[in-house]
């Protein structure tokens, strides 16, 4: 669904997004949730395109050892490092059995999680980043963008819209996760409360998984059909990264193909039309939003 009730998650980050996402009713009735700011931050074009996750120098660890995660942006598997800020996040958390726990840490940490799980099982980063905007410059850098993530829709209601080709606006709000197994890596991966957000409906590291780890992805509380997830899977063995794609189906459910030992990245990206007011607001008349989950498969415990 491309229109529906619109959201202003960012008025103010003192105002917890997850209350707004608590509303039962506005999510029942409403399947869009727009993460549009009163005033986005101007950002480098280049690394707008680019998918973003959390990438964690080990995917499997010895309980008492330390985890180091590496918030990434860029292409292919492959991307630059960036520091914990905290003014580039909403939510940084870790879940585990005891619950969910703001991340800590210092302006400028790389890597930008250090720290030292408790608890034995599944651990859950998420990363729900402060929305930005970009202006596309050139003649065909949206369409490229547009087709190679399979939303051609957008391109039909672009022309209908009588948008430019070049010279507006984009906003865009990334969400990303890890999964990462401690000790025996026993649990199981859940909703965050980001409004774009996939979740594994089968734990990588423990369940069988050789016909595929099911995952859905989901836009506020309901799962998403007819949206592409982009498979990045970088071989065990060092070889190159190895890039598929999956579509999701009425309920927002795909399969990621698996081979053991390899380390994962799911990528997803929706685009929703901002209100007239934001876009007056903002000069972005598109928003996207970016879905990212990390892991490793099939090894904990060895």
């Amino acid at each position: 669904m491309r229109t529906g009730m619109f959201l202003d998650l960012f008025t103010a980050k003192t105002e917890p997004y997850t209350q707004i996402l608590a509303m039962e009713d506005v999510m029942q009735h409403s399947k869009v949730l727009a993460a549009v700011l009163v005033g986005l931050v101007a950002a480098v074009t280049p690394a707008a395109a680019h998918e973003f996750w959390l990438d964690a120098q080990d995917y499997t660890l010895d309980i008492g050892q330390e985890l180091r995660v590496d918030i990434r942006v860029g292409q292919d598997f492959k991307g630059n490092k960036y520091s914990f800020n905290p003014n580039q996040f909403y939510d940084f958390s870790a879940t585990d059995v005891d619950g969910k726990t703001p991340i800590d840490g210092r302006i400028g940490d790389q890597p930008a999680v250090g720290m030292t799980p408790v608890n034995e099982g599944l651990l859950v980063l998420n990363h729900f980043a402060t929305a930005q905007l970009l202006t596309y410059q050139d003649d065909g850098k949206f369409e490229d963008f547009i087709l190679s993530k399979g939303l051609d829709w957008v391109l039909e209601e672009h022309v209908a819209r009588g948008l430019p080709v070049f010279g507006f606006g984009e906003g865009y709000t990334r969400f990303a996760k890890a999964l990462i197994a401690v000790g025996d890596g026993a649990g199981r991966d859940a909703h965050t409360g980001m409004p774009f957000e996939l979740v594994a409906l089968q734990n990588p590291y423990t369940d069988d998984i050789s016909n595929g780890l099911p995952v859905r992805l989901f836009f506020g509380a309901d799962g998403i059909a007819d949206i592409q997830i982009d498979i990045f899977r970088r071989p065990a063995d060092g070889s190159d990264v190895v890039k598929t794609h999956v579509v999701t189906d009425e309920t927002g459910l795909a399969f990621i193909p698996i081979v053991d030992g390899d380390i994962y990245m799911v990528n997803a990206v929706h685009m929703i039309k901002p209100s007239d007011e934001d876009i007056e607001r903002t000069t972005a008349v598109w928003h996207s939003l970016w879905a990212s989950l990390t892991f490793q498969a099939g090894l904990a415990g060895e």
